[in-house]
C-alpha cells in the first residue's frame, strides 16, 4: 500500500507547537508528512525540496504528493532517519525478488 506525502504550510500556532518540540532555534514553517513512514519539519524550501524528489523518485512508496495549507497535525515530532526508513521501504520488494531460491540446472530442465 502507498503512503500518501503532504506538504502542509503550517499555521502560527503549528510553528510555535513544532519549535516548542523540536527546539525553538529551528527555522520552521511548514511540514512534510510521510503517511505512516514519518513526517519532518523544517523550512519552506527544505521541505519542498525533499517533497518533489522522493514524489518523482520513490513512486513504489508514495502516491501523488499533496500540498495544503490546512491540514490538523497532532503529533509534532519529527522523526529520526526518515530518508533511511523511506529507502528501506522502497527497497523492500526488490529484497523480496532478489530472496527467492533459484533453481538449479537439473531442478529447470525437469521441472521441479
Amino acid at each position: 500500500m502507498k503512503e500518501k506525502l503532504i506538504l502542509v504550510t503550517l499555521s502560527k500556532k503549528q510553528i510555535e507547537k513544532a519549535k516548542e518540540i523540536n527546539g525553538a532555534r529551528k527555522k520552521i514553517t511548514h511540514a512534510l508528512l510521510c503517511g505512516s513512514l514519518g513526517q519532518m519539519f523544517g523550512t519552506e524550501k527544505q521541505c519542498k525540496k525533499y517533497y518533489f524528489v522522493w514524489n518523482n523518485i520513490f513512486p513504489l512508496v508514495f502516491e501523488k504528493g499533496i500540498e495544503t495549507s490546512n491540514y490538523e497535525i497532532s503529533y509534532f515530532n519529527s522523526t529520526p532517519g526518515l530518508v533511511n526508513i523511506i529507502l528501506e521501504k522502497n527497497d523492500s520488494p526488490k529484497k523480496d525478488i532478489l530472496q527467492q531460491p533459484k533453481k538449479g540446472f537439473f531442478a529447470k530442465l525437469f521441472g521441479t
